[in-house]
Order: structure tokens, then sequence, then C-alpha cells
């Protein structure tokens, strides 16, 4: 049940006193008190007790999607009206909350990117060729001439012929060049 304002019973926007009721019973809400910040709750309740206050409220954001309305946390209750949206019963309860969810509403690609099909060749070991790309993209950015790269790696290639041989060795020498490093020219605290 939410406290709602409304002006006096002359209409004239007069203030009632505290406790007292308009013509039409509704009770005027306390000034000091705030709306509720969870999903679906709309209460009004005073920020010093929120402790002390019920909420029955959704965990997720609504989704808003074409006409349908519904709770990303309820999917199977939706509604096409925003009245019967605004009925749907919260699935969680808890207190009443002055902090606002970061992601405040879905939409369409939030929905379509959470049903997304997973590739299958995600979990696949990366080509070896596009291992030498990112490699080479790598060795780049920290200045390394991307022609030096390819004649290493081209030499490697003529000599072994297969691409997954040469990352191989590739990683090994870039190893043995880091340890090296290590021990011989640089001088590292432990």
């Amino acid at each position: 049940p939410c406290a709602r304002t409304r002006r006096g019973a002359s209409g004239r926007g007069g203030r009632l006193g505290a406790g007292a009721m308009s013509g039409d019973g509704v009770v005027p809400r306390n000034p000091q008190h705030v709306r509720c910040k969870n999903f679906g709750c709309q209460q009004f309740f005073d920020p010093t007790k929120a402790d002390q206050t019920t909420c029955i409220h959704h965990k997720a954001p609504p989704v808003f999607h074409e006409t349908v309305k519904y709770w990303s946390c309820c999917p199977n209750s939706k509604a096409y009206d925003w009245d019967e949206f605004m009925k749907i019963p919260g699935c969680q309860r808890g207190t009443c909350s002055t902090e606002g969810a970061k992601k405040q509403v879905m939409g369409g690609c939030d929905v379509r990117a959470d049903a997304a099909p997973k590739r299958i060749d995600d979990d696949l070991p990366a080509d070896p060729r596009k291992k030498l790309d990112r490699l080479r993209a790598g060795l780049e950015s920290i200045g390394v001439e991307s022609s030096s790269f390819d004649r290493a790696w081209g030499r490697l290639a003529a000599k072994h012929g297969d691409l997954g041989v040469v990352v191989s060795h590739m990683g090994k020498s870039f190893t043995e060049v880091l340890q090296s490093m290590d021990t011989d020219e640089v001088n590292l605290p432990d």
C-alpha cells in the first residue's frame, strides 16, 4: 500500500495537518518520506527507519520489448498493459532502499544478448595463424618492427612447414629470452 499525496478537500491546494485525512480517505505523505528505489516497490518510506520497512520487489530490472512488459527476473509473468505490468507481484522480500540499480530497464538488445547461442568453437584453441597475428600486434605495440617478426616466423614456417610448430618454437624462444633477461641483463628486485 502506498500513501499518496493529494490536495486538500477543497481542491485549492491547502495542506492537511498531520494525521488528517482528505475527503476521499487518502492519508497525505510525510514530506520526509522518499520512494523506494527497489524494482516494482513504489512504496514511500522513512529513510531513517529503512530497516523497519517491508519491501516486496523484483530483483532484476523490467524489460520493455515491443509491446510486452515483464520483469527480467520473472519472465513467465508478461503484460501488455501498463497497469497489468505494475500489478505483477514482486519475487523478493527485503527492506526499502534509497539506492537505485545501475541498469534501470532492459530492452530488445539485452534480451537478444542473453538468449544468444553460445559458439561451439569458443573452447577450441586458436588457429596458429591467429596466434601469430595477435603476437605481431602485441610486439608492434611495444615498438618491434613487424617486418622483423614476419621474416622470423616465415623462415621457421619454411623450415618446419607447420604453423603449430612455428607457434611452439616462438613461445619457447620468447620464454628463453625473457628468462635470460631476468638473470643476465636486468637486475630486478624480487
